[in-house]
């Protein structure tokens, strides 16, 4: 393998990314979208990681991809086991220019904050001026059947971007 540009290594098959993939859960949907994503991210040749209780070190130590994959829980926030970390971007705001990232939420349309705590990540993830790689996907419970499905359709068109 050689180095290429930074976060990308040369394979006979072209460039491969490394990806975090960060996890905001309480019910256990989201883990499971993001765990299929990582895996499938690997099997597509990329080198993702998943990172099911996020910790601010880990996530600005090697900052080229970030996949985020989070629910909304009560009445709009972010899961516990995101929200350490989005207060901690929040607050010290490190630079991710150098920074792609990607976007599934999860919600339901029947409630006013639909996929809320992934619009709260998405806009911080702007806020430090990280670049968006293609469309966020947002499934909603109310009319997407097979939530892991249209994960995966979604992954697969969003890595060949990276």
């Amino acid at each position: 393998m050689l180095q290429g540009e930074a976060g990308f290594k040369a394979t006979e098959g072209g460039l491969m990314a490394d990806i975090q993939v960060l996890v905001g859960s309480t019910y256990g949907n989201a883990g499971q979208i993001a765990d299929d994503c990582t895996e499938q991210l690997n099997n597509l040749g990329h080198k993702a990681v998943l990172l099911s209780e996020p910790a601010y070190e880990q996530v600005i130590a090697q900052p080229d991809v970030l996949l985020i994959c989070t629910a909304t829980i009560g009445q709009g926030e972010i899961p516990a086991n995101l929200m350490p970390l989005y207060c901690q971007l929040k607050d010290r705001s490190p630079d991710f220019t150098k920074v792609r990232f990607g976007l599934i939420a999860l919600g339901d349309s029947s409630y006013e904050s639909f996929a809320e705590g992934g619009k709260q990540m998405n806009e911080l993830m702007y806020d430090l001026g990280a670049k968006p790689v293609g469309q966020a996907l947002f499934i909603d419970s109310c009319e997407t059947p097979d939530p892991d499905e249209a994960a995966a359709e979604w992954i697969d068109e969003w890595s060949t971007k990276l």
